[in-house]
């Protein structure tokens, strides 16, 4: 049936049999049969054929979704088998959102790594748009990165969960706040985000409009730069449960209308990639998420 199930997908993304029947490299009437012994096969019709035109039944829209997915799978499989066979190597190249969890990042590497000794990993860190800019452009195989936008059929988007944020911030300055870290509490102090200069209105309109962040932000061009500022007593720096803190400092549990404050957190990657590794990798994150 998987052959079958190719020639279906192509034929409904070519919208032409004879199209269709070109590019799988078999004649029209064959692909045709094809299809016919599919529907008969499945004891429905998915196509209703009017000429040379054809429109999907319910069924035939139904199928037309799960089928593109197991035919991209299959092909995948059947890609990765032959790299292991003829031992040659694969690459996948992850962005990770700047500050989040590095012992989730850490544990999956080294989970990932072990079950696939023939794949070459990177990872590289960045904010949110420059993680959707490299994974557009082809730079990126897969982001790890909070949810800024509506979820867009262009991308898997494989939610890992929620992500409970904290305020790292001076002890002295944490003893009062006591035990929660409230934004309310909070609007008379810097909150210190990490953004390069390109992406700092995008990143203020968010922690403010969405995060709701109520004092002023000040912008840091890394993590390192912002937890010694947590340190210094200059402002607070919002991250995740297991981020290293400096001598001084501690980690607040942020909450918002007395509720923790969180953030959801997804694994993205384009619609059209071989996406075996992406999956694989995902869900080891998942297995290590907080």
């Amino acid at each position: 049936m998987y052959r079958q199930m190719q020639y279906y997908v192509a034929v409904v993304e070519r919208g032409s049999f004879s199209e269709a029947a070109f590019a799988c490299h078999i004649s029209q009437s064959a692909i045709s049969q094809q299809i016919r012994t599919l529907e008969e096969e499945l004891n429905v019709t998915l196509l209703n054929r009017q000429g040379r035109r054809f429109e999907m039944t319910p069924a035939g829209r139904w199928f037309y979704q799960r089928a593109k997915r197991q035919v991209a799978e299959m092909d995948s499989i059947v890609r990765e088998v032959r790299r292991i066979g003829k031992q040659e190597h694969r690459q996948l190249r992850v962005g990770v959102l700047t500050g989040f969890s590095r012992r989730i990042v850490q544990e999956a590497i080294h989970d990932f790594t072990a079950s696939h000794p023939n794949v070459q990993l990177s990872v590289a860190s960045g904010v949110h748009e420059d993680l959707f800019q490299g994974v557009m452009a082809g730079r990126l195989d897969m982001v790890i990165n909070d949810q800024r936008r509506a979820l867009s059929d262009q991308f898997i988007n494989d939610e890992l969960g929620d992500q409970p944020l904290y305020a790292m911030l001076r002890k002295d300055a944490a003893a009062v706040l006591e035990p929660f870290a409230t934004l309310e509490a909070l609007k008379d102090a810097l909150c210190l985000i990490v953004a390069s200069p390109q992406q700092r209105e995008n990143e203020a309109a968010y922690w403010r409009d969405v995060m709701t962040v109520r004092g002023d932000i000040m912008f840091m061009d890394s993590v390192e730069e912002a937890c010694m500022n947590a340190a210094a007593g200059v402002g607070w720096y919002p991250c995740d449960a297991d981020a290293e803190t400096a001598v001084g400092t501690v980690l607040a549990p942020l909450s918002r209308g007395g509720a923790p404050l969180k953030r959801k957190m997804f694994a993205f990657w384009l619609e059209s990639n071989d996406s075996t590794l992406q999956w694989e990798f995902s869900e080891i994150l998942s297995r290590h998420f907080i």
